[in-house]
């Protein structure tokens, strides 16, 4: 695995697993919660350290449970978890902290990274959600703390008036909406851009096979290490292991430059 660095010094897997549907009856978002493991130790033993999940995604237990499983030392391992700027999550600083606490005894003592997953409309309320997440940082209780789905607006308000900058801001990044100006302001103020869904939608498969052809890769492969190779993490979700070993295996081969030109084409 290779690692990006956050502006906080800690070191962040290149390449991590989505679980929204983790632990879920058939793998559905919104089906009850079986605390079902196995594809979470699939995809440890497949090589994932970095592991995203949510309080909307309601399986962070699932997390936790698979993390006590493991014969892997928690300290190598690097999970994500949010909370959305959504009026039931902030009605007030109890609230937020209920919501955060909750998180920390699901998944354990800390939380290495952790995110508000959607922004308020109102920047005052992203200031006041952010400001709880720097409490619990400088306790901490977080490793780091960053964002997602801040468009460059609300980013830039918080950068102005927060205490600690972004770490993260985690974003829809593929094909159909590459986003390349807001990872580029990103990129710029040294927060890391983290493409969530990055496999879909994919409208260039035929362009990302043809490519695929040249390294014996597959094109999910050649659009992955495109968005490594531009400074983003990427989260893609399988609950199939054999899958999860090939998004994972994207570390032995370089795009060439005309390639990057028809990707972005």
């Amino acid at each position: 695995m290779e690692h990006f660095t956050l502006n906080n010094g800690i070191k962040i897997p290149k390449v991590g697993i989505g679980t929204n549907t983790f632990g879920k009856i058939d793998h559905n978002f919104s089906a009850p919660i079986n605390m079902e493991t196995k594809e979470l130790l699939d995809a440890f033993s497949n090589g994932y350290r970095l592991i995203d999940t949510a309080i909307m995604y309601r399986n962070e237990m699932v997390i936790g449970k698979a993390l006590k499983e493991t014969n892997i030392p928690r300290e190598l391992f690097m999970i994500t978890s949010k909370i959305s700027a959504r009026v039931e999550y902030i009605r007030d600083d109890n609230t937020i902290e209920g919501w955060l606490n909750n998180s920390l005894m699901h998944i354990g003592s800390y939380i290495d990274l952790y995110l508000i997953h959607h922004p308020s409309e109102q920047n005052e309320e992203n200031l006041r959600l952010w400001k709880v997440l720097e409490s619990y940082y400088l306790k901490g209780h977080f490793k780091a703390i960053g964002v997602s789905n801040f468009n460059i607006q609300q980013l830039s308000y918080l950068i102005k008036h927060a205490t600690i900058k972004p770490m993260v801001n985690q974003i829809e990044s593929n094909p159909a909406n590459w986003n390349h100006e807001l990872i580029k302001f990103c990129l710029n103020n040294d927060i890391l851009p983290e493409a969530w869904g990055p496999l879909d939608p994919v409208p260039n498969k035929e362009v990302l096979s043809k490519i695929g052809m040249k390294y014996q890769k597959s094109w999910a492969q050649v659009l992955l290490r495109y968005q490594i190779e531009r400074g983003v993490v990427v989260i893609p979700k399988s609950h199939n292991k054999d899958r999860q070993l090939e998004n994972i295996s994207i570390f032995d081969f370089k795009l060439a430059p005309e390639d990057i030109l028809l990707i972005e084409g």
